[in-house]
Parts: C-alpha cells; structure tokens; sequence
C-alpha cells in the first residue's frame, strides 16, 4: 500500500535525536499506534494521545501520509483541528476543494489558470453521452472524480468507448469528470514551503508506452520513465514552476504538493502549458516522484520532513 510506504519514508528521515514518532495507523474500525519497531503504545483516538511509558501525552505535530480520504479530503484535518493539533498539509476547506478534480479545475479556471474544459456528471442517464462529447468532444478522459493513483480513469477515444469508460469510473465514485484531451508531454512540478518559503522543485518529465501515466504506469511498469530534470526548454520550466507556485498559493495548500501539467511541445507560451491536476498529498515512496525532485533540488528528503516538522513546532 503505498500510504504506508509513504509514511515509512517520512519515519526513516525523521530525526530520531530529536523526535520521538510513531506511527498511527486509521482504519474503519479502529486506530492503532506503533513506534518503528513495531512495538504497539496504548492510544486514544478521541484526545490523540498514545502512552510511552509516563501516561497518555498529546501528540505535539502530525505528518498526513494518507493518499484518499480521510487524509487527503479534509475529514482527518477537521479532526486534528478540533484537537489543535497541527499537521503539514493544507486545511479543511483546501483539502477538501482539491479531492474533487472537477472543483479544482473549475476554480483554476474561474482564477484565470489555463486548464482543460470539462464537466461533472452525478448518474448516468439518457444524455450524458452526448452532453460530455457537446461539452469536451473526443478524445477526452472520463475520470473518477475523487480517486487518486490514476484508478477508474480512461482514456476515450471513439464514442463506442465512453459507455464503458463512464461504467468503470462510476464504479469507483459516485461522481465523476469528463475532461478534454491536452495533447502533448506531461510534465509535473512539486512545491513545497520550507523556512517560511514556498518552492518549486526541478520540473519532472513523465514518460510512458501507456496511453496516459496510469495506476500500472505508475506502480508496475518497467519502461515508464520519470525524468529529472526534465528535458525542456528553461522559459517552459520556469512557466511550469511559476505556475505551480502560484496555484500552491492560490488554493491554499500547505506541506507537499505536486500540480501536473501537460506542455504543447515546442510552443514555450503561458497557453501551451495546460495544468490538469493538482495532488495535495503526493506519494513519498522510495520509488516515487516527489523524494526524487527533493533530491535533485538539494533539499533531500531528510531535510524536506525534517524541516515540516520544525514548521509544526514552532507553528
């Protein structure tokens, strides 16, 4: 599972001198906490307080590794809040506007962000083929709205496709987004704000034999290739770059983000660049995009978790 991938990895960069982490782990039915080892610490959920031997104490800070809900909507947020707990994603109202990817494109759009048309479907009925080929036509993708690692998405290209391509994102959401194809290379930027500073990381090229970067594409495929830096000119990486910065800032995001974009390569214009996503809690897995980016940018992923945490504290 790649949340606890990700929250292995912040574990490991954690400063041990420093900090005394343990994991809690949120499930359906109850939470559990362990320390590193593995070893488990009496925890209670409604005060968010695990005992380490001197009686239950109130965590001091918490990192959100959670990729979906709760922790990427807004629910887990609302929770740490009311317990006046901080954490390093963004609030309530940003995580819960950035789950949705038709309501984040919707207000890019509405901001003056270059971003796909698009549109939002509650059920399946008798004209919604045609109202998704009059709004966004062919090809489009056909996207789950609140799924994360690319699941339930499709790529359509003839009209005979989009009835299965609306059936299979329906299965994961109960809504879902149409959207119009951008042709062109997929390029994906993280953003992180360090010492009072947001930041843009070197910009990464996604390559893939698939037709888009999907879950296999991501997880399981030999010949994708995630290039960084990546390969462009440097006035389309600074637009990439500036862009994201200022979608991280307009949205209210907070910790680590990563906006994708796709760039209509060789046009170096703020037009040519159309911006398709933005992922509020982005995989930190060993093998994923956003630990490469840091180490590139000379920030590395010790000094990224590390430098969260003291934001936390001091907050």
């Amino acid at each position: 599972v790649i949340r606890l991938q990700s929250a292995r990895t912040m574990m490991a960069a954690l400063d041990g001198t420093r900090y005394d982490a343990a994991y809690v782990t949120v499930g359906l039915d109850s939470w559990t906490c362990e320390r590193a080892d593995g070893t488990s610490l009496p925890f209670d959920r409604a005060l968010f307080t695990a005992d380490r031997g001197a009686g239950h104490e109130r965590f001091a800070a918490a990192l959100i590794a959670i990729h979906g809900t709760p922790g990427e909507d807004g629910k887990l947020q609302g929770y740490l809040d009311m317990l006046r707990v901080p954490y390093q994603t963004g609030g309530v109202l940003a995580m819960a506007i950035t789950m949705s990817k038709f309501s984040t494109t919707s207000l890019l759009r509405q901001m003056g962000f270059h971003v796909a048309p698009s549109i939002f479907l509650r059920a399946r009925e008798a004209n919604t083929e045609s109202q998704v080929l009059q709004v966004v036509g062919l090809p489009c993708f056909v996207k789950p709205d609140g799924s994360g690692s690319s699941l339930g998405i499709s790529k359509v290209k003839t009209t005979a496709e989009l009835p299965a391509a609306l059936d299979k994102a329906f299965a994961e959401d109960a809504s879902v987004m149409c959207e119009g194809f951008a042709r062109g290379r997929e390029l994906t930027c993280g953003v992180i704000r360090l010492n009072g500073k947001v930041e843009a990381l070197p910009v990464c090229e996604i390559r893939t034999s698939s037709e888009f970067f999907d879950y296999h594409a991501k997880y399981h495929a030999a010949d994708t290739q995630e290039i960084i830096p990546a390969p462009i000119p440097d006035r389309v990486a600074r637009i990439v770059q500036e862009r994201s910065v200022a979608i991280y800032t307009a949205l209210k995001c907070a910790g680590m983000v990563r906006v994708d974009h796709i760039w209509s390569d060789p046009g170096e214009t703020e037009q040519d660049v159309v911006t398709i996503e933005v992922n509020t809690t982005p995989g930190f897995s060993p093998a994923s995009i956003f630990p490469k980016m840091l180490t590139v940018a000379g920030i590395g992923v010790p000094g990224a978790v590390n430098g969260l945490v003291e934001a936390l504290l001091d907050h």
